[in-house]
């Protein structure tokens, strides 16, 4: 019997010694030599003039692909650390922040906001029939999470799109619906930019410096980008009024003057290695570098589907056609919106799990973090129309490679070996 006990114990630590070693020796991600050909060979048929992508997983492996110039008619080769109009991608920050502040019992996800901020909840609804009426229910921090506040943008709505006259007294257009009723991208997040700074006393800038990007060591990402950096900001351009055009330069790279108006909905400029910084925090529950800004908790309700009995159904939508917001391809019927992004509730083609957290911004920046898979993609362009084939297509090619080797069924085999933890 001890000899029995002491081969099985043998052959155990055998098993456990080349499952070990299978461990370190798997890569789940194909070589970057790989990815530059792959890549390489797609965008000598573009006109993009600039782009950086970047994929990370819980193994810690990483690939990044960079190709073209930071700024258009320079010689100038792009870089991770090149700085970028973010805008809309700006939400997932503001979002996490609002969140911080609900971790720390500073506010509530369904308390009525009417008294803290009467100046928002005062603003009326104009209904189908284009009449002002005085909303009835409530506005919460999970209807401005999760774009059901009614509030819109002009760019999102065709009774919005239309100017309204100058002696308009409020300080955003009006909400298209009682909140918690429907979904409408718009500037929920700018309103809580706003409640964040009147909760703690902090501006925008302030508050993501302190909590957020101060501690991630996020020091190229800013709505005023300090002096020292702004050289480092990429072209951005456009593509004509109704998007089609050649893509042409906008003039004014470098911002002019400082705002004070910090947009939580599309202000911040960041970098494609700072943002994947926050990116690698969510991926690995809330630390980054052995700095924690959130609690798991937290973070598994943000990648909770958060409409109920609401649609998805972007058919019929109206969009301004040269700017924004085409979200063919990017919103399907049967998608949700969690409490910081759209939720893909379907897995892609190339292996993308299902529960998939996704956003960008009206630049032509995108990100996703595939928590079943361990894994989180990035692209950084610029210019308009927002969801344009030129990115998008691009974008998916690069999941595909970075999924292409990405064997989910052998990780699940090795799940009794020690796993490399997820440290950078």
């Amino acid at each position: 019997m001890v000899a029995r006990n002491i081969i099985l114990y043998l052959v155990a630590i055998l098993i456990l010694i080349s499952c070990n070693t299978k461990t370190e020796q798997t890569n789940l991600f194909p070589s970057e030599e790989f990815v530059d050909s792959q890549m390489d060979s797609l965008l000598k048929s573009s006109d993009l003039p600039g782009l950086v992508a970047i994929a990370i997983n819980k193994d810690g492996e990483r690939i990044t692909y960079t190709y073209g110039n930071a700024v258009w008619n320079e010689e100038i080769p792009i870089t991770t650390n090149n700085i970028f109009r973010i805008a809309s991608m700006t939400k997932l920050i503001t979002s996490i922040a609002a969140l911080q502040l609900v971790e720390h019992d500073s506010l509530e996800l369904d308390e009525d906001l009417s008294n803290l901020m009467p100046e928002m909840a005062s603003i009326p609804i104009l209904t189908d029939e284009k009449e002002l009426v005085e909303a009835k229910a409530p506005i919460t921090l999970r209807n401005l999470l999760t774009h059901t506040s009614g509030f819109g943008y002009f760019f999102t709505d065709s009774l919005l799109a239309k100017n309204y006259n100058a002696d308009w007294e409020y300080d955003d257009l009006p909400r298209r619906f009682e909140s918690g009723t429907q979904f409408l991208y718009g500037t929920s997040t700018d309103w809580i930019g706003k409640l964040i700074e009147k909760v703690s006393g902090l501006s925008l800038e302030e508050y993501f410096r302190k909590n957020i990007s101060g501690p991630l060591g996020m020091d190229r990402t800013w709505f005023n980008v300090p002096d020292s950096l702004k050289n480092e900001i990429v072209s951005y351009g456009r593509r004509g009024e109704d998007g089609t055009k050649k893509l042409v330069e906008i003039p004014d790279r470098i911002p002019k003057g400082l705002t004070q108006n910090y947009s939580g909905g599309g202000g911040l400029y960041s970098s494609p290695e700072d943002y994947n910084k926050l990116l690698a925090c969510l991926l690995n529950d809330g630390t980054y570098n052995r700095k924690r800004i959130m609690e798991k908790e937290t973070i598994d309700e943000m990648f909770k589907p958060q409409l109920k009995n609401i649609s998805m159904d972007i058919e019929g939508n109206y969009f301004l056609k040269g700017i924004c917001c085409d979200f063919s391809g990017l919103i399907k019927p049967s998608s949700n919106w969690g409490l910081s992004g759209l939720i893909d509730t379907e897995p892609t083609h190339y292996g993308r799990k299902e529960g998939t957290l996704l956003w960008g911004g009206i630049f032509n920046t995108y990100w996703y973090i595939d928590r079943q898979s361990g894994v989180s993609a990035c692209i950084y362009t610029q210019y308009f129309p927002f969801n344009h084939p030129a990115t998008t297509s691009i974008f998916e090619k690069f999941s595909e490679i970075i999924y292409e080797n990405y064997n989910l069924s052998s990780r699940e085999q090795g799940i009794k070996c020690s796993r490399r933890p997820f440290v950078r």
